[in-house]
C-alpha cells in the first residue's frame, strides 16, 4: 500500500504539471493512470471521477484513437460498480472505435468486456435471451481474436497468451451458469493446460482465476477433494501476488465448501478471514455485506442442524415404539407419526444441503408408505428420493425413483402428482445432458396440468419449457411465444388473487361478531378443499413468487412453498445466481430469529427437483460463492 501511495502521489503531481502547461495528452494520460491505480486499490467511485476527467479531455482536445483506453477503463469501472447499461455504452463505443482504427488488440479487449457485461446482465435480468446470446457471441469473438493475436503477434507487442488463457476462463464461467458443468470443467482445465505448456509463471493471476473457477465446478460436482485443491491454490497465488480482493473471494469459496459439507465452524473461520481482507479495501461494501450475510447463513444452518439431530433422536424413539406395536391396533398411528416426522427431517436436511441424510430419510419414508399401503405417500416418497439422488448426482437412480413416483401416481389417477413427477424427470434429464428428453417431459407435464386445471403447475412447466427453448436450443421465436403465455398466466393468477382478496375484505367488513365462528368454519372448509386433492404431492413444488420477477433481478431470493402436506403449490422457474448489491441480489440473505427466514430464503432459492433447473446451484440459501471473470 505504501508503494501504491507513492505511485499515486507521483501521478497526481504529474497530472497537475501537465494541466499547468496545457499538455492535454499528458493530462488525459495521467488522469487515466490515477484512475487505474485507484481501481486496483478498490476505490471505484474515486477512480470513476478521474476516468471521466480523462474522457472529457480526450473528447474535447485529442484525436479519436486516444479514447480507446479511456472507453475501456470506463466500461470496466462501470461493470465493477454494477452499472451495466453505462458499462455497455462505453464498451460498445470502445469496440466501434477499435474497428474504425482497425485495431485488433482493442477489438479483443472490447469483446471480452462486452461478453462479461452481457453475462452479468443475463444473470441479473429474467428471461433475457439476447443477453446470453450476446455473451456467447462476444466471448467467442474475444477467444478467436486472442488466438489470432497469439499466433501472429503484432510487432513489439506482447504474445497475447494471457488473453487467450483468460478467454478460456470466461467461456468456462458462462458454461457454469448454463449448468454445463462438464463443458466448463473441460475448457477451464484446458486453460490450465495451456499455462503449463507455455510455462506461465506459477503465481500468475490467470492461473488463480482458473483454479478459483474450477473449485466452483468441482464443488457443484460434489468432488470435494478436487474443489478444495483448486480453491487453496487460488488463495495461495492471490496471497503471493498481493491480490487482496482475490484472496478474500477465495476464502469465501473455501467457506462455501465447508458449509456444503456441514463443517460450520471451519466455514465461519474462512468467512471471517475473508471479512478482514474485504474491510481492508475501500469500495468493497457489497463484498463485506455478502460475507456478513454468509456468516449469518452458517449460524442459522447450525441451528437447523442441531434441531435435525434432536428430531433424529425422536425418530429413533418412535421407531422403537412402532416395532413394539407391530400387530397391535395403534401400529398405524405410530407409522403415521413416523411419516410426519420424516417430512420434517427431509425438509430440514434439504435446507442445509445434507443430501446424504435427506436420502436416508427419503428411503425410510418409502418404507413407511409401503407399510401403510398408501400409494399417494409412496409416490411422494419416490419423488423425494429422486431429489436426493439428483442432488447427489446419481442421475440413473434419480430417474428410476421419479419414474416409479410417476407410475404410482398414475395408478391412482393423481394428475397433480403425475405432472410434478414429469417436471422432476425433465429436471434430471436436463442435468444429465438429455435436453430433448427434458423438454419432452416438461411438455408432458404441461399437458397434464392443463387437463387437471392446475395453473401453478402449468406455470412451472411453461417456465421450464421456456428455459429449454431459450438456453438449450436457442429457439428465440418459441421462447418469446412461451414468455407471452407465461405472462398471461401470471396476470390471470394475480387477477384471481385480487378478486379473492376483495371478496375477503368485503366479507370482513360485513361480518358481525356472531358470524366469527361461521367464518372460521368456512375458512377451514376452504383450506381443507385446497389441500385434499393431493396434500403430499403439492408439497413438492418449491417456487418463485411470480411478482418477484417482474423486477429485473435474479438469483437468490425467491418464493416458498412448505414441504409439509398442507401447503398450496406455487410455481418455480429456472433461474440463476447473480452478483449484485441491490435488494434482489446475489447477496440477499436476511435472517430473523431462529431459522424461520432461513426456511423462507431456502425455499426461495433452492427450488425442489420437481420445479426448476436453474436453481441447481446458485444459490439457494447457501453461503454464496464467487466466480472470477477475466478482464
Amino acid at each position: 500500500m505504501a508503494k501504491d501511495d507513492g505511485q499515486l502521489s507521483a501521478a497526481r503531481r504529474a497530472y497537475r504539471s501537465a494541466q499547468e502547461v496545457g499538455n492535454r495528452q499528458e493530462e488525459a494520460r495521467w488522469a487515466n493512470l490515477i484512475g487505474d491505480i485507484l481501481k486496483n486499490r478498490g476505490e471505484y467511485v474515486e477512480a470513476l471521477k478521474w476516468l471521466r476527467l480523462d474522457f472529457d479531455i480526450s473528447v474535447k482536445y485529442l484525436p479519436e484513437k486516444h479514447l480507446l483506453p479511456t472507453c475501456q477503463s470506463l466500461g470496466e469501472i462501470h461493470l465493477r460498480l454494477h452499472l451495466l447499461d453505462d458499462a455497455l455504452h462505453y464498451q460498445k463505443m470502445h469496440l466501434e472505435l477499435a474497428k474504425n482504427a482497425n485495431d485488433v488488440i482493442e477489438q479483443q479487449r472490447a469483446s471480452t468486456q462486452l461478453g462479461r457485461t452481457y453475462h452479468e446482465q443475463f444473470l441479473k435480468r429474467d428471461n433475457d435471451h439476447d443477453s446470453v446470446k450476446n455473451a456467447k457471441k462476444y466471448f467467442k469473438s474475444a477467444m478467436k481474436l486472442a488466438q489470432t493475436l497469439k499466433e501472429n503477434p503484432p510487432t513489439n507487442k506482447s504474445s497475447f497468451l494471457k488473453e487467450y488463457i483468460d478467454a478460456h476462463n470466461n467461456i468456462g464461467m458462462l458454461e457454469i451458469d448454463l449448468d454445463n458443468l462438464g463443458e466448463a470443467r473441460e475448457i477451464l482445465t484446458k486453460g490450465l493446460g495451456i499455462c503449463d505448456e507455455e510455462e506461465v509463471n506459477e503465481d500468475d493471476d490467470a492461473r488463480s482465476r482458473l483454479h478459483h473457477n474450477l473449485g466452483n465446478v468441482y464443488m457443484e460436482l460434489r468432488e470435494w477433494g478436487n474443489a478444495r485443491e483448486h480453491i487453496e491454490k487460488d488463495i495461495l497465488i492471490c496471497k503471493r501476488i498481493r491480490h487482496c480482493q482475490g484472496e478474500a473471494k477465495g476464502y469465501i469459496n473455501l467457506g462455501e465448501l465447508h458449509y456444503r459439507i456441514q463443517k460450520y465452524e471451519e466455514a465461519i473461520r474462512c468467512y471471517r478471514r475473508a471479512l478482514v481482507l474485504a474491510k481492508s479495501m475501500e469500495d468493497e461494501t457489497a463484498l463485506v455485506k455478502q460475507i456478513h450475510q454468509n456468516i449469518a447463513t452458517v449460524k442459522e444452518a447450525n441451528k437447523v442442524m442441531d434441531e435435525l439431530k434432536k428430531e433424529d433422536q425422536n425418530l429413533k424413539k418412535l421407531t422403537r415404539n412402532t416395532v413394539n406395536a407391530i400387530g397391535r391396533p395403534h401400529e398405524r398411528k405410530f407409522l403415521l407419526q413416523q411419516n410426519e416426522l420424516l417430512d420434517r427431517l427431509i425438509e430440514k436436511s434439504s435446507m442445509i444441503f445434507a443430501w446424504e441424510e435427506h436420502c436416508k430419510y427419503a428411503k425410510l419414508k418409502k418404507r413407511i408408505a409401503k407399510q401403510l399401503c398408501d400409494k399417494e405417500k409412496l409416490g411422494d416418497a419416490y419423488l423425494v428420493l429422486g431429489e436426493s439422488y439428483q442432488k447427489l448426482r446419481n442421475f440413473n437412480k434419480a430417474i428410476k425413483s421419479v419414474t416409479k413416483s410417476w407410475e404410482t401416481y398414475n395408478s391412482i389417477v393423481n394428475l397433480e402428482g403425475e405432472a410434478l413427477a414429469k417436471i422432476s424427470i425433465g429436471d434430471i434429464l436436463d442435468c444429465s445432458g438429455d435436453w430433448m428428453g427434458a423438454l419432452n417431459a416438461f411438455e408432458e407435464s404441461y399437458r397434464i396440468a392443463v387437463e387437471a386445471n392446475l395453473p401453478s403447475v402449468q406455470l412451472s412447466a411453461l417456465e421450464n419449457m421456456h428455459y429449454s427453448h431459450m438456453i438449450r436450443f436457442n429457439n428465440v421465436e418459441e421462447s418469446r411465444r412461451l414468455q407471452i403465455e407465461i405472462d398471461n398466466l401470471k396476470q390471470s393468477k394475480r387477477r384471481e388473487l385480487e378478486r379473492q382478496n376483495l371478496v375477503r375484505d368485503c366479507c370482513s367488513e360485513t361480518d358481525t361478531d356472531g358470524d366469527d365462528h361461521l367464518s372460521d368454519i368456512r375458512d377451514n372448509a376452504s383450506h381443507s378443499q385446497q389441500t385434499s386433492k393431493s396434500s403430499s404431492t403439492q408439497s413438492k413444488l418449491i417456487a418463485d413468487n411470480c411478482n418477484t420477477y417482474d423486477k429485473p433481478t435474479e438469483d437468490s431470493p425467491k418464493c416458498l412453498s412448505k414441504t409439509t402436506s398442507s401447503q398450496q403449490t406455487i410455481i418455480g422457474r429456472k433461474r440463476r445466481v447473480i452478483l449484485s448489491d441491490d435488494e434482489d441480489s446475489y447477496f440477499h440473505f436476511c435472517f430473523s430469529e431462529n431459522y424461520s427466514h432461513l426456511i423462507a430464503v431456502k425455499k426461495e432459492n433452492n427450488l425442489a427437483n420437481s420445479t426448476s433447473k436453474s436453481q441447481v446451484r446458485k444459490h439457494l440459501n447457501q453461503a454464496v460463492k464467487i466466480k472470477f471473470f477475466s478482464l
